[in-house]
């Protein structure tokens, strides 16, 4: 069998049996395949969705808000459980770490620095991010959640993090990969060939443009004060054009959650 059958069988034998199934969507390239897969000719999207929406750059939400029109989803979020950030000696990234069952989720967002683009606006890592509201309690009412992830995924930050199974549960939860074996060419012949459609200010024919103010996956903001690899006492903020105290040492680092990509068998 095919690969799009493949999924789609995988799709139907969950849905079929889970009491409550949702998919999680960012609404880029792999998650609107898996959702037309989810939708497979349909008029109505069928299952509730969970799209983490960040309250800044309303303006990166504009496609993923024309898709929950006009395919009629049903669409819930939640604010995460706590913030923080991830870090190696090259790179810094924001994450947010949401309920997933009894266990946790965690959404990293790469960042886009205000120096590389200093006439657009910007995030302040401490206030907005490290202070933004959080939920502590969370009724999860989720059995099952389809999740866009390909073994042929290279995560800027983790590197390659390919899939060992099909679907692994998780705090009660089971998460189910439909795209597990697909290619990045497999998964582009798809979206031209079902006319699927993918955010145009984000890509350009097979290609992720390289400006990505409108790329849900980046934010645009200063980590200078929480930067756990700063020692100095202070460092300069460009949001108040002053030296300001270094936070770094009090951030809270977010380790990588395996357990949501299934890497245990």
């Amino acid at each position: 069998m095919s690969k799009i059958t493949d999924s789609i069988d995988l799709i139907s034998e969950h849905v079929r049996k889970a009491r409550r199934p949702a998919a999680m969507l960012s609404f880029g390239k792999d998650s609107m395949v898996m959702a037309h897969l989810i939708r497979n000719g349909g008029n109505a999207f069928p299952i509730d969705v969970i799209y983490h929406r960040d309250p800044w750059f309303p303006h990166k939400h504009n496609f993923a808000d024309s898709i929950i029109r006009s395919w009629g989803m049903m669409v819930h979020d939640f604010p995460p459980l706590t913030s923080g950030v991830k870090v190696n000696p090259d790179m810094l990234e924001l994450v947010a770490r949401y309920s997933f069952g009894t266990r946790e989720i965690d959404i990293p967002k790469n960042v886009c620095r205000p120096e590389d683009y200093p006439r657009r606006d910007f995030l302040c890592g401490l206030n907005d991010w490290i202070n933004r509201p959080k939920a502590f309690m969370m009724n999860y009412p989720w059995d099952t959640v389809f999740i866009g992830h390909r073994s042929t995924d290279v995560d800027q930050f983790e590197g390659h993090v390919p899939l060992k199974v099909d679907e692994t549960k998780s705090g009660g939860v089971r998460a189910v990969f439909p795209l597990r074996h697909w290619t990045y060419d497999e998964l582009w012949d798809y979206i031209e060939e079902h006319h699927v459609p993918v955010q145009r200010t984000r890509y350009h024919k097979r290609t992720e443009v390289a400006d990505k103010w409108h790329n849900n996956d980046y934010t645009h903001a200063c980590t200078a004060c929480i930067d756990p690899r700063v020692t100095e006492p202070t460092v300069f903020c460009p949001k108040l054009q002053c030296q300001v105290p270094n936070h770094g040492a009090e951030v809270h680092q977010l380790r990588w959650n395996k357990e949501y990509i299934g890497k245990a068998a």
